[in-house]
């Protein structure tokens, strides 16, 4: 690693000084998380270098300050990013508020930066408005770009049915009214799940490689997550099939997805209708944030799983499925020979 390189111990580590040789690196209260370092030359250098690494000095610096070799804290630093200890920058929306919005905890002068992308927010019921509303008061500093999605857009995905995607032609000139957002994060954010529109949506997203977050509510579930990412995460046809490959009874969601397709399905109003979708767009607003301000967030790949009626929340990992049809690889398509005959050539192909 570069002696110019600035890191710091991730914020949510204490340095808990057993001496100056000992030191313990603890995270959490009521189950903590503990590593003990100790360094057996006894140079009394240890704790003084980790306290050093807050992200102000570089590691030659930090060298030079500690009176020990560049090599020394080097093996050190090796150690810690062996056991995922440091960072270079935040790594999620409250580190990034830390270190950019409040003056006073800013830790190295010219550390404030802007946001890196802008969002677009869409969906059903009350939620979008929700999440645009947080994400507008929260962004601001960042200088993150919020708004909602056209409408017409979104009447495209369910437009004349879904059977554009399997018609080549058609699934180009619809997705190229999405390119748009080839460079935003989309959060589609609904009061109710709507299968068929997240399929449509999903291809359109691996087309142009536009990162999701997926956010619901789904009966006694608030669901967040997963975060999209093509080429890195599962889509969500990966995790439309894992779902069905867990229900019981899955012919009911192939029901409910008919009834979908019929116009069959009804809109009602209940009375915490309002609380949930306050709920879940506050939720889903706090990931929006962690992507829009560290580029990454804490599901992807997973989902975060609120049941209301014990209050549980789970989170709960989404693997990307081996040949899913929408993001998996097609023998037939997808490979590569890697070896020739070049007698078959010669012998034009007989």
């Amino acid at each position: 690693m570069a002696d110019g390189t600035r890191l710091r111990l991730k914020r949510q580590y204490s340095i808990v000084a057993h001496s100056d040789d000992v030191v313990e690196l603890r995270h959490g209260t009521w189950n903590p998380i503990s590593f003990t370092l100790r360094d057996d030359s006894g140079t009394g250098a240890l704790r003084g270098v980790l306290a050093k690494l807050d992200g102000t000095l570089s590691t030659g610096e930090i060298a030079e300050a500690a009176g020990v070799s560049r090599n020394e804290v080097a093996v050190l630093v090796e150690q810690l990013a062996d056991l995922d200890l440091l960072e270079a920058g935040p790594s999620h929306a409250l580190d990034y508020y830390l270190d950019h919005a409040v003056p006073n905890l800013l830790p190295y002068p010219g550390a404030r930066g802007e946001g890196r992308r802008s969002a677009i927010v869409l969906g059903s019921g009350a939620v979008p408005g929700e999440v645009v509303q947080i994400l507008g008061s929260s962004a601001g500093g960042a200088e993150c770009d919020v708004a909602l999605a056209n409408g017409d857009l979104r009447e495209l995905l369910t437009r004349d049915g879904t059977g554009w995607l399997a018609d080549g032609l058609a699934f180009e000139e619809y997705a190229e009214r999405f390119a748009g957002w080839r460079d935003r994060l989309v959060v589609f954010a609904s009061a109710t799940v709507d299968p068929i529109e997240l399929r449509a949506f999903n291809r359109i997203a691996l087309h142009h490689g536009i990162a999701w977050l997926h956010a619901a509510i789904d009966g006694p579930f608030l669901l967040v997550g997963p975060t999209f990412v093509p080429g890195r995460s599962a889509c969500y046809e990966c995790l439309e099939t894992r779902v069905l490959m867990n229900l019981r009874e899955a012919s009911s969601y192939q029901s409910y997805k008919q009834a979908l397709a019929d116009g069959r399905v009804a809109q009602t109003r209940a009375p915490l209708d309002r609380v949930l979708e306050t709920m879940v767009a506050s939720l889903t607003a706090f990931e929006a944030l962690n992507y829009l301000l560290t580029d990454t967030a804490f599901t992807v790949g997973k989902a975060l799983a609120v049941y209301l009626p014990t209050f549980e929340f789970s989170h709960n990992e989404v693997l990307r499925l081996p040949g899913c049809p929408a993001c998996g690889s097609a023998p037939e398509c997808d490979d590569r020979a890697l070896y020739f005959d070049i007698r078959t050539l010669l012998d034009g192909g007989r």
